[in-house]
């Protein structure tokens, strides 16, 4: 066909060389598969269990009428439904799952070739598909069951494209409002459907005129959006448009585009070997599509100016990312990509043979040295240079959720029914509790199982049946919680972390359970204070010996006295004496908490009971600088460092001046933000948690 025939009719054109396309095509795919091939292996993670625990038990009907667990998109077709289909076909085998997850993602790349060939060429399908098979965007939809969402939406929505340019508009729209049912990332498909169907020459309205079937699936599922919306209550942890969400997504659908994302140290370490089989069978496959040369071209303006087309298909798919641009990732914009790989093919596609093989080969690279990437944005933020969910960031988790799992069933290889679990310790991004416990519902097949952070501890959970405690010791093994004194020390670690209505209900059950642990009654009364309770904590502080006298205690100036002769452990045993004459005086719990806290090491039973009455000093003064100074202390070095954050910042916000030239707080300040999600010291955390073992 010359170059300057008219381009017929998309009905009309009839692609040469399909057994050329078919073998150009096959490699292509199988890079895909090769790189993907460990997904097979790889467990449930986080969001999977909440869907699969809605699902279990129930009809087909009754799990899709039941609330989304997550309560925050309207997603019943990838969520409920393939759960539902899914749980049941594999036994809630995650095999079912990530077969049918990469199962979609050769499908995607099967549709992209087609779109493409049919609208430029075989070589200029072979390297848009090739370019998105080498990304590694898709590494999150493959790995992780609940990435069916994203994977069920990009092959609905390349369907919808297909056969609209087909066109079969009604089956189109059927299939587009399928797969905005499944994630809303493609709720700009319509836009790439017009781009694609216009014809050399035609006007724009009636290119659109011919994708309305298309718009008006956009209609339906925004008015179920709009209907359904009271029962999406945390949707606003996720969505919080910023004025600068757009152009941060268009520029991370580029970053993505090139794999440019890089360790918070340097660059030193984001080179990786590349990806030599994979890469093989993909420039293979270009390398056939452009044999003989010339042999499978269609007509060169079957889609005027394909280049355009591909970025405005580019921008369709990355719009959508603004409205959660504060927390992006790169399998965000795998639709988009596939514009971005049209867009390419266009610009390669009559570049020679060895350029176009050296530049998909360069975009292979980057996104194998982004895949390799050992760590994952922390903190919330548009203009981060990394994903906040990758493919280290599931692995990690998902490894040392198997291994708590593990030690789950080697500590406790039963579990009574309307048994309650509790579990302290777990690292961040770990997922291993999540809810009320739909993991070791799972775990152990038994919908009578609950389980909590023990930062939720409530009485009535406690009372439903048997309760046992886990905690993730410094050397990351998950283990039982037992002891005399264990109830005690769970409420001081729920005190510290300003759970009081936690630390309520673990003390009242400590002195349940040993009516004689007076340390346990003493800081429930400091507790039911601190929560308002005033008559009832003073009526139980009184219960513990202490005189309710606020006035300054006159064993102040002894203490001081002691403490100047170097006698510690005396000035300690003047001020306990304090607090039970004038147990409502905050500067004798002032001064007997700071004695306390640098009596011994932040472990030690001395540093214990000093928090306690740094508490108490807290909730006796709140008005003064000096409680939330102490108190932020005392939570820092007991690694709290979100509460030590806030217990400092209303340190500055009420001691003023003064507080804002304490240098060593806000050297605390700085070193906390540090620690925190976003911070250094938590990047570098996440590496040594990657090389660390367990």
């Amino acid at each position: 066909m010359s170059h300057a025939t008219a381009p017929a009719p998309a009905a009309e054109r009839r692609p040469a060389a399909p057994l050329l396309a078919v073998a150009a095509l096959m490699p292509i795919l199988l890079a895909a598969v090769w790189i993907h091939r460990d997904a097979l292996r790889a467990p449930f993670f986080a969001d999977d269990y909440l869907f699969l625990d809605q699902a279990r038990g129930r009809s087909v009907g009754a799990t899709l009428a039941a609330h989304d667990p997550l309560g925050n998109y309207l997603r019943p077709v990838s969520r409920q439904l393939a759960f539902w289909t899914l749980g049941r076909a594999g036994g809630e085998s995650p095999v079912a799952f990530h077969v049918a997850g990469l199962a979609l993602l050769v499908l995607s790349l099967a549709l992209l070739f087609v779109l493409v060939r049919s609208r430029l060429s075989t070589r200029g399908a072979a390297i848009a598909t090739a370019f998105v098979a080498l990304q590694h965007a898709a590494d999150v939809p493959v790995l992780w069951a609940s990435g069916l969402q994203d994977l069920m939406a990009v092959a609905g929505a390349l369907a919808a494209l297909a056969l609209h340019t087909a066109g079969r508009r009604v089956a189109a729209a059927v299939v587009l409002l399928a797969a905005l049912l499944s994630k809303e990332t493609v709720a700009l498909a319509p836009v790439v459907a017009v781009a694609l169907d216009r014809r050399a020459g035609e006007r724009w309205s009636s290119a659109a005129r011919r994708a309305a079937p298309l718009f008006a699936a956009v209609a339906a599922w925004a008015a179920l959006w709009l209907a359904t919306g009271a029962r999406r209550p945390t949707l606003g942890l996720d969505v919080r448009p910023e004025p600068w969400g757009p152009l941060a997504a268009v520029i991370h659908l580029f970053q993505t585009a090139a794999g440019l994302e890089w360790p918070h140290d340097g660059i030193a370490r984001i080179f990786h070997a590349p990806p030599l089989v994979a890469l093989a069978l993909a420039l293979a496959g270009i390398a056939l599509a452009a044999w003989p040369r010339g042999a499978d071209d269609l007509a060169p303006a079957a889609v005027p100016r394909p280049a355009v087309t591909g970025l405005v298909w580019a921008l369709a798919g990355a719009l959508p990312v603004a409205a959660v641009a504060g927390i992006w990732s790169a399998y965000y914009y795998l639709f988009a990509l596939s514009g971005v790989g049209l867009a390419l093919a266009a610009a390669l596609a009559r570049a020679p043979l060895p350029l176009v093989l050296a530049v998909v080969a360069a975009l292979g690279w980057g996104a194998e040295n982004a895949r390799r990437l050992d760590e994952f944005a922390t903190g919330r933020g548009a203009w981060t240079v990394q994903s906040h969910l990758n493919r280290f960031y599931l692995e990690r988790g998902m490894h040392a959720a198997e291994v708590y799992l593990a030690d789950l069933r080697r500590a406790r290889p039963t579990l009574a029914p309307r048994t309650t679990l509790f579990f302290a310790g777990l690292p961040g991004s770990v997922a291993f509790q999540s809810a009320d416990g739909p993991v070791v519902r799972w775990a152990y097949r038994d919908s009578s199982l609950h389980s909590y952070f023990l930062t939720a501890f409530t009485l009535a959970a406690a009372r439903r049946g048997p309760v046992v405690f886990f905690r993730v010791d410094p050397d990351g093994v998950l283990r039982e919680i037992t002891g005399r004194d264990s109830l005690g020390s769970m409420g001081l670690s729920m005190l510290i972390s300003d759970k009081l209505e936690s630390a309520r209900d673990m003390f009242t059950l400590a002195v349940e359970h040993d009516p004689r642990d007076v340390a346990s009654r003493y800081a429930l009364a400091w507790v039911r204070i601190g929560l308002g309770d005033v008559a009832g904590g003073e009526q139980a502080l009184a219960a513990t010996g202490a005189r309710l006298d606020a006035s300054s205690s006159p064993r102040i100036i002894p203490a001081f006295q002691a403490m100047s002769r170097g006698d510690t452990t005396g000035a300690i045993q003047t001020m306990m004496t304090a607090i039970v004459e004038n147990g409502l005086d905050p500067g004798a719990h002032a001064l007997l908490a700071d004695l306390l806290l640098g009596a011994g090491p932040e472990t030690g039973l001395a540093h214990l009971a000093g928090a306690v009455e740094a508490f108490a000093s807290r909730v006796l003064a709140p008005e003064h600088p000096h409680s939330w100074r102490r108190w932020a202390m005392v939570q820092a070095m007991q690694d709290r460092h979100a509460e030590a954050a806030v217990s400092l910042e209303r340190y500055f916000a009420i001691g003023g001046e003064e507080a804002r030239r304490d240098e060593a707080m806000v050297q605390l300040r700085a070193e906390l933000r540090r620690r925190m999600p976003g911070g250094d010291y938590a990047q570098a955390a996440l590496r040594r948690s990657a090389s660390g073992g367990r």
